[in-house]
């Protein structure tokens, strides 16, 4: 048995579940505890003393729930309400030391990238998840997540501050007239779908996935479906828009009445509506279809999910993240493949003598297809302005760890070596900065051998002798501009390994 906490804005959740020998998921129980974090963290920035003996208390009962079912797994996030708190170590340290419970802070890009395992899971085979462009959006407590699918594949992903609860806190709605909070509501969040249109092409997206626990509301009020058949709803356009207009007219006294709702979903419904309706408004998506899909499903599936295809196939959808943050800052694409590819095989040639995993070599890959972005910037000095758009930038399935490994191998593609003078750097811990070594070592060979960006080169064979290792290349025309600019890059290379580099085509005798 496996448990999944999940820390949140507005309330802290268990599932329990039970993952069959061919990895099928089965839930065995679920519960929650209202606890608003996010009134806390996105009014004063400190989560204070009762609401964390509150969130204490509450994982106490679910340690009980867990021990009847002899949990031996257990997996505990938290997101934007704790990640952005001042005293979240504090916080974390009192959980763990009155519960054992270790949580860990999930950055926005795995947000989205649990968020959609569990939309996959759930519409499996449905329409509306194969589409050309489908927006995939969830309306939290903290934050709004959006994620663009490609024909089922994400293809952008990010995290906007844009919750229900951060809403109302942030706004300091809670003395006005319903009218004027309604208004400042309208205009904050018009605000931030304009940052949106910029990252997503909206009028691209032909169907609109949602969840979250108010649109699951909205969604079986309309239809007067209090089960979701299959775990999904799919609600007209013009229905959604409507219950959304009769929910802009009554002020939270008026909801809990009409709808007789806790006070706390009265707080959020409407913020959050006002956040899908908006949405969609910007689409052409005829439907809402609305998943009973939770992040807490998607880390259920993360447990279950292992072997060469699910790697596989995880792979994939990070470098096509990395390829939307290219295209973002209108990267050199067949350079950009075309270096991961040189850089990927390199990393296969070595193996045994770097003693990296796999995961190093995605990362890897990300940092040789984004090397150059800092050309976004400016031509003078781009591995640097490379190194801190990528630091700044969320990659679908990266951790702020990974991104900021990924970032300074693309740092030290050309010029300098790493140093103990460059701050990013200097941050990494002892064991990640050997790796930028090794990997930056890589990368800056493998972006050498595609020197005029016309991807010559199209193999590499290694000869390794007892001082001198050969790299040999194979491919089309004349490659001494690649053999030249390759041998100058091959200092960090030599300096990492221990073997001077000799680069040359294929049947030249050195």
């Amino acid at each position: 048995m496996v448990a999944v906490l999940d820390m949140g804005a507005s309330a802290t959740r268990l599932v329990v579940i039970e993952i069959a020998p061919d990895r099928t998921v089965r839930t065995l129980e679920e519960a929650s505890r209202g606890i608003l974090l996010g009134r806390d963290t996105f009014s004063s920035g400190v989560i204070r003393s009762s609401t964390i003996d509150a969130v204490i208390s509450a994982l106490d009962g679910f340690r009980h729930v867990m021990e009847e079912y002899a949990v031996t797994r257990v997996r505990a996030v938290a997101t934007s309400a704790v990640r952005e708190a001042r005293n979240v170590d504090v916080f974390l340290d009192r959980v763990r030391r009155r519960t054992g419970i270790d949580f860990e802070i999930i950055n926005e890009a795995e947000e989205a990238r649990l968020l959609y395992l569990a939309v996959r899971h759930t519409l499996n085979r449905h329409a509306a998840l194969h589409r050309a462009w489908t927006l995939l959006t969830e309306v939290g407590g903290g934050s709004t997540s959006v994620t663009l699918l490609r024909q089922g594949q994400p293809h952008r992903s990010a995290v906007y501050a844009l919750g229900a609860i951060r809403l109302r806190q942030a706004l300091h709605l809670q003395r006005l007239t319903h009218e004027v909070q309604l208004a400042i509501l309208k205009r904050s969040i018009t605000n931030v779908i304009q940052e949106i249109r910029l990252d997503i092409p909206m009028r691209r997206v032909s169907q609109l996935i949602a969840i979250g626990g108010d649109v699951r509301f909205a969604a079986a009020q309309i239809l007067h479906d209090a089960n979701a058949a299959d775990g999904l709803r799919e609600v007209p356009r013009d229905k959604f828009l409507e219950f959304c207009s009769e929910v802009e007219r009554l002020d939270e006294d008026q909801l809990i009445e009409r709808f007789r709702l806790p006070a706390t979903q009265a707080e959020t419904l409407l913020p959050s509506l006002l956040v899908y309706r908006t949405l969609l408004a910007e689409t052409g998506a005829r439907s809402l279809v609305v998943s009973d899909a939770t992040l807490r499903t998607g880390a259920s599936l993360d447990l279950a999910e292992t072997g060469a295809r699910s790697i596989e196939e995880f792979e994939g959808q990070v470098l096509a993240s990395a390829e939307a943050l290219g295209e973002k800052h209108r990267f050199d694409r067949a350079h950009g493949r075309h270096v991961a590819m040189l850089a990927g095989r390199l990393f296969d040639l070595l193996e045994g003598e770097h003693s990296l995993t796999r995961r190093h070599r995605l990362l890897l890959l990300v940092a040789a297809l984004l090397h150059d972005i800092g050309l976004y910037v400016s031509l003078r000095q781009h591995h640097k302005h490379s190194q801190y758009l990528l630091a700044a930038s969320q990659i679908f399935g990266l951790t702020d760890d990974e991104t900021a490994i990924v970032a300074n191998i693309a740092r030290y593609h050309r010029r300098g070596f790493p140093a103990r003078s460059h701050l990013p750097y200097v941050a990494l811990d002892r064991e990640d900065r050997l790796v930028v070594n090794h990997l930056a070592g890589i990368l800056r060979v493998a972006n050498a051998l595609d020197a005029e960006h016309l991807q010559k080169v199209r193999d590499l064979r290694l000869v390794r002798r007892e001082r001198a290792w050969t790299l040999e290349l194979d491919g089309e025309g004349d490659l001494t501009m690649e053999q030249l600019a390759a041998t100058a890059r091959a200092d960090l290379f030599a300096e990492t390994f221990g073997h001077e580099l000799v680069i040359r085509p294929t049947g030249v005798q050195s």
